[in-house]
């Protein structure tokens, strides 16, 4: 069976908006098709009017609320779910707050270094990209010789993550972590003694 995807997200979720006559995809919003159908008709049946629409085969078709509407009772769920919306275009796209703060410190000359190096250990690699993000940010702290619990807090405040679920990592981790925090506190070592 064939299904329309869409050309923006690749999603196969895509609903028909009876009230404007589009095509649009429920995942990421976007307008795929501008589709007027003259062919809705009306069939009597058990002495009630149904409407029909050919295209779709079903007799009993509520209207697809307005897409608006949709953002309306959306929204909320999604912020408080920690995410942001963005309407672009005619195109909705949902980021997490998480990632726009991970993009922020992704600037950092350090953070490069220890990101780099954590690519050096399987283990850690392995994981999520948030979870990657506050090990290599922890490890960068632990590399200016903070103590465990207040890197775990520095991390738990700058990217939002509880600091139970970040010891819980750090816990699972902790043999391949010391050596990755020696190395990368010998790097940056060396950075530093290298600059005049």
């Amino acid at each position: 069976m064939n299904y329309i995807r869409c050309k923006y997200c690749g999603s196969t979720n895509i609903i028909w908006d009876h009230e404007l006559g589009h095509l649009v995809c429920k995942d990421c919003g976007a307008v795929l098709e501008s589709i007027y159908d003259d062919s809705m008709y009306i069939k009597k049946e058990d002495n009630r009017t149904k409407k029909y629409n050919p295209l779709t085969r079903s007799e009993n078709i509520k209207p697809q609320r307005n897409i608006e509407r949709n953002i309306e009772n959306i929204s909320p769920k999604i912020i408080k779910r920690g995410k942001i919306l963005k309407l672009n275009h005619g195109k909705i796209s949902i980021s997490s707050i998480i990632d726009q703060k991970l993009n922020k410190i992704e600037n950092n000359k350090d953070f490069k270094i220890s990101y780099q190096i954590l690519q050096n250990y399987p283990t850690l690699k392995s994981r999520t990209k948030r979870n990657k993000h506050a090990i290599a940010l922890y490890a960068l702290y632990r590399s200016y010789n903070y103590s465990k619990m207040h890197s775990i807090n520095l991390v738990s405040k700058e990217l939002g993550i509880s600091k139970y679920t970040l010891k819980n990592i750090l816990y699972k981790q902790r043999k391949t972590l010391d050596n990755y925090i020696a190395e990368l506190a010998h790097v940056i070592e060396n950075n530093l003694k290298s600059k005049p």
